[in-house]
């Protein structure tokens, strides 16, 4: 059983491979939208924050897809749109959203998003709905820090793992480790929980 409002159980559950993922579409985003900038700087300028988020949000299905279907082992894909899930076993299901400074996600308020933004409670059976992203600057228009949440209800974010780059290891990976906030910050309702992971020797 996994506890869905307890990021240590849902992160020692998933072990390293899916947050690997996420962090690496983050990183291969950013770095398109960088080259989409650069390559066609008027073209990009014209795009509205709504269509801006729009191409980022393809280019990090995509990239994403790419690294779970790759190095995720029992991943499988929904993507039927406007439905585009990632699903890993039968007990994880990922969502791919920008998020908020305040870590809210944006979405249309359908029965399909609210079902998905429950939690069950833990049991034998159980769906651990998860949301994957980054966290967006709307003035600068960038994307910054890639994150792992869960909320249990629209507005009920129950914690928050920002999933940091760290220098490649021998393997010539670069792998990606849950960080804590900022102890000298003012507190938020939101959770950020520092998490470890014990790490295979083998190589990922």
């Amino acid at each position: 059983m996994v506890d869905p409002r307890n990021a240590q159980s849902v992160v020692e559950a998933l072990g390293q491979s899916p947050l690997d993922a996420i962090g690496a579409a983050v990183r291969d985003t950013r770095a398109d939208l960088g080259t989409y900038r650069s390559t066609l700087p008027a073209m990009a300028a014209r795009h509205s924050q709504r269509g801006i988020l729009n191409w980022v949000h393809d280019q990090f299905f995509a990239h994403a897809r790419v690294q779970f279907e790759s190095n995720v082992e029992g991943t499988s894909v929904l993507d039927r749109e406007p439905t585009r899930d990632i699903f890993v076993g039968h007990t994880f299901r990922f969502r791919l959203k920008k998020h908020a400074n305040d870590d809210m996600v944006s979405s249309y308020p359908t029965d399909a998003f609210l079902a998905f933004a429950l939690q069950d409670p833990p049991q034998l059976i159980q769906e651990v709905r998860l949301i994957g992203g980054y966290r967006w600057d709307s003035e600068t228009r960038e994307i910054g820090t890639a994150v792992l949440s869960a909320r249990d209800g629209k507005s009920n974010v129950l914690w928050v793992v920002e999933l940091a780059e760290s220098a490649a290891g021998a393997d010539g990976l670069v792998h990606f480790q849950p960080q804590g906030v900022d102890p000298n910050l003012p507190s938020l309702p939101t959770i950020v929980e520092t998490v470890e992971i014990e790490k295979d020797s083998g190589t990922q």
